[in-house]
């Protein structure tokens, strides 16, 4: 039997949150990337988990409306999200 639902989303939590918290601290660039992380961990699990899906929810809207210019609206989407990770 494979691993069950917990499992995967244990193992997938930790890399969602720092892709989280990386477009964070590149939209909050006057911020000290520490701090944005402190105050993110010091929320309930419930709060953070509802930040995590906000940002990359967020990140999935504009990569929609990139893609609406086809393959030179990706290209852009993907130099915006090398700026913020950057």
């Amino acid at each position: 039997m494979g691993p069950d639902r917990n499992q995967i989303l244990r193992a997938l939590w930790l890399p969602a949150r720092t892709v989280a918290l990386g477009i964070l601290a590149g939209v909050l660039r006057w911020r000290d990337p520490k701090l944005i992380e402190a105050r993110i961990l010091a929320l309930s699990p419930r709060d953070q988990a509802a930040v995590v899906l906000a940002v990359l929810g967020g990140l999935f809207l504009v990569s929609l409306l990139f893609a609406q210019a086809g393959a030179v609206g990706m290209l852009g989407f993907l130099l915006l999200v090398i700026v913020l990770i950057g």
